[in-house]
């Protein structure tokens, strides 16, 4: 095939969206045998990419040797170049998750042990939607070890990776609480669970007596709502930039506060796919932008209210 043209989107520097840089002509990824060269159709954009952009937690620090670095980490698109060891054939539609980024530029890079493929009945734009709540979700479910009966309560339960555990917990019989705005509080009922706590309408928060926290917030928000757990339960914290602010709140009264971060695989993801095509997983796309307006996505995804996932089309 001949030359790929790239373009994307690029940071140099950490900051506010305006450091978001559009490239009209990007260098176009050397790969490996191990690799493909994916051409990008959609991207998703995750409250990681806007605080890697701030130059907080992980991704800051990963990415501040690689300016000009182009975020994104959610892909879908079909394979342009297959390495000679990767398992895959030029034209396959493909998804990935992967930490290095790429997601942000028409072509990317990709060691293919994070390629899934995609079953026929499944779009770009929901494949492109998934990896990094899917995946985040998913594990989230394995590490928590759900028994039957427990009761289990959830911060954010309307947004990216909130929408898809919520419909991963409803799969065991445990009670759910979900904690929401009362904006959000009629959707949330609607999806069947067990208790909502409109966390805008207290003073104090409840103590509903929880086996289980999954924070998907962090903060004050999420110390505020550890007087909901019992005594000796666990608190899963996602943004683990928080975890110790929570474990020093918890102490106390013996909470077990975990971090996790999502690793990216194939496997998973391929899971995830599967449920996603057999229709016992949805996934809410809440809008789809031009890629050269990734600043309004960016700055949308800031408010907190965004309710599924923006993603960006390529």
């Amino acid at each position: 095939m001949g030359e790929c043209e790239n373009y994307g989107v690029t940071i140099s520097r950490f900051g506010d969206v305006d450091v978001l840089d559009v490239a009209q002509s990007l260098p176009t990824p050397e790969i490996g045998d191990n690799d493909i060269l994916l051409e990008v159709a959609f991207a998703g954009v995750n409250p990681v990419d806007y605080k890697t952009r701030q130059g907080l937690g992980w991704g800051a620090e990963k990415f501040k040797s690689q300016f000009p670095a182009v975020l994104g980490f959610d892909m879908a698109g079909v394979v342009a170049k297959a390495g000679a060891n990767s398992g895959f054939a030029v034209g396959e539609r493909v998804a990935a998750l992967s930490f290095d980024g790429g997601g942000y530029s028409r072509y990317a890079k990709v060691d293919a042990a994070l390629v899934a493929r995609l079953p026929e009945n499944v779009s770009m734009q929901q494949a492109a939607a998934l990896p990094t709540v899917g995946v985040t979700a998913y594990q989230i479910i394995k590490q928590a070890k759900l028994q039957a009966g427990q009761k289990v309560m959830l911060s954010a339960p309307a947004g990216g990776v909130g929408h898809i555990l919520l419909q991963l917990l409803k799969q065991h019989d445990v009670e759910i609480v979900a904690i929401c705005s009362s904006a959000k509080k009629a959707w949330v009922e609607a999806q069947g669970v067990s208790e909502v706590v409109d966390y805008t309408a207290i003073t104090t928060f409840p103590d509903v007596q929880a086996d289980l926290f999954i924070d998907l917030v962090g903060g004050d928000s999420g110390v505020q709502a550890l007087a909901g757990v019992k005594a000796g339960g666990r608190v899963i914290c996602v943004p683990s930039i928080h975890v110790p602010l929570l474990q020093e709140a918890g102490d106390a009264r013996g909470l077990q506060v975990e971090k996790i971060l999502a690793t990216p695989n194939a496997a998973d993801l391929t899971a995830l796919l599967a449920m996603i095509s057999n229709k016992t997983l949805q996934v809410d796309i809440a809008a789809i932008f031009a890629w050269h307006d990734l600043a309004i996505a960016h700055q949308q995804l800031e408010t907190g209210r965004t309710q599924g996932k923006l993603i960006i089309a390529l």
